[in-house]
């Protein structure tokens, strides 16, 4: 078995016996007399169903392929049940979900399965205005590029902490606390967004302390400015954020441009520029708590596959629907040209494309297909030997199933 498919495996943790034993549990506590004696107009118990398989074709995807390497084709499903609950006063939410690989044991005994809690949390809204939530949560800001819920992966991220929100007549601020035991971290956010008719401008403050080696903890603050033009036809996002290390090197940077377009039966398209500083001597930006597979290219070679000595990203999307209007259906073309942060070099050019079909509500299928070429200096950033066909590919087909219940 390959070391990539062994990578994408979740630890085990409950069994399908446990599975049932929680899916009885929730449903008896609904049935409950106490849960039921509530206000029918204050109260809302909804659950959500997901069964989401996706068979890939991974040919160099998120290293570079070397002589006599393989692909690999593998199918992995995610399945998840959540539970909300909620009042105008509080709000409960408690999900679990089971990620394995086809043809993997079947999970039905004790000691094996990857049954795990996702979300667990617990929301107090005191007045309309504030809101503190406790527990196992989905954090993401803005776009994902920083702070990010990493939701295209089979497993997601979900943060244990407290998060408190509070809204004013100057936009929402959010203040988060959370800890990652195992691994050492403790993360403080702090972000603002103000919100206008054409305008809206975030800031962030990310401080992450690492207990087990403390010169890895890592400050980043910056913010973010969407806009969009009086006809709304034309709009645009810029970034700008800040990295501090604690191991004495110097700040290092990112910065975002993109100019997005809508074109009528033409479809919608955007041109951008991400750059990431990044040299020689190990001074880098690194978004690691980002959902970096939707902005660095699907292929998944910078921050999510290997770590990157900082990049630049020149990149142009085409998004347009197409077929009967019942299908909801769109396709969506990306163009990725990678270079060396100080653009001495190029990498890599990739080329993303999808079609996803959305007949139901909760019923969406994807067809989607990514072919990079790769250059010498790729090839040595990865420390790889160079191919004389340098073409990677990755190909997949994903269902996902998300029906919601109201009961």
């Amino acid at each position: 078995m390959s070391s990539n498919r062994m990578k994408e495996r979740a630890e085990p943790s409950l069994g399908l016996r446990q599975y049932a034993g929680i899916v009885a549990g929730v449903l008896s506590l609904l049935a409950c007399p106490d849960v039921q004696a509530q206000d029918a107009d204050d109260t809302e118990d909804r659950v959500t169903l997901q069964v989401r398989p996706r068979t890939e074709w991974r040919d160099g995807y998120k290293r570079l392929r070397q002589p006599g390497e393989a692909g690999e084709l593998l199918t992995m499903q995610r399945t998840r049940l959540t539970w909300h609950h909620g009042t105008e006063k509080w709000e409960v939410r408690l999900g679990f979900q089971d990620v394995r690989t086809f043809g993997d044991m079947a999970g039905n005994t004790p000691t094996y399965g990857a049954l795990a809690a996702t979300e667990s949390w617990g929301a107090w809204k005191p007045n309309a205005k504030t809101r503190i939530t406790v527990g196992r949560q989905r954090i993401a800001f803005d776009n994902e590029r920083i702070v990010g819920a990493v939701n295209w992966s089979q497993y997601g991220r979900f943060l244990d902490g407290f998060r408190w929100d509070q809204t004013t007549a100057l936009g929402t601020t959010t203040a988060a606390l959370t800890w990652d035991a195992p691994a050492g971290l403790t993360r403080i956010m702090g972000y603002h967004v103000y919100t206008s008719d054409r305008h809206r401008l975030s800031f962030l403050y990310f401080d992450q302390k690492n207990s087990l080696d403390p010169t890895a903890s890592v400050l980043t603050s910056g913010a973010t400015w969407t806009g969009k033009a009086k006809n709304e036809a034309v709009s645009w996002v810029v970034e700008a954020y800040a990295q501090e290390q604690r191991n004495d090197q110097p700040t290092s940077f990112m910065g975002v441009a993109e100019l997005h377009g809508a074109f009528g039966n033409l479809g919608k398209a955007l041109v951008a520029l991400d750059w990431l500083e990044g040299d020689a001597r190990g001074r880098a930006f690194h978004p690691f708590l980002g959902t970096n597979h939707r902005h660095y290219g699907w292929m998944d070679h910078f921050y999510v596959g290997l770590p990157a000595n900082g990049m630049a990203d020149a990149r142009i999307h085409w998004t347009k629907p197409f077929g009967k209007a019942a299908w909801k259906a769109h396709w969506d073309v990306r163009y990725h040209r990678f270079y060396s942060p100080s653009f001495d070099n190029l990498y890599a050019n990739e080329v993303d494309a999808v079609v996803v079909f959305k007949p139901t509500d909760f019923v969406q299928a994807s067809f989607g297909w990514s072919v990079m070429r790769a250059t010498e200096a790729m090839y040595a950033s990865q420390n790889r030997a160079a191919l004389a066909n340098a073409w990677q590919q990755w190909g997949w087909i994903a269902v996902n199933f998300s029906p919601s219940i109201l009961l």
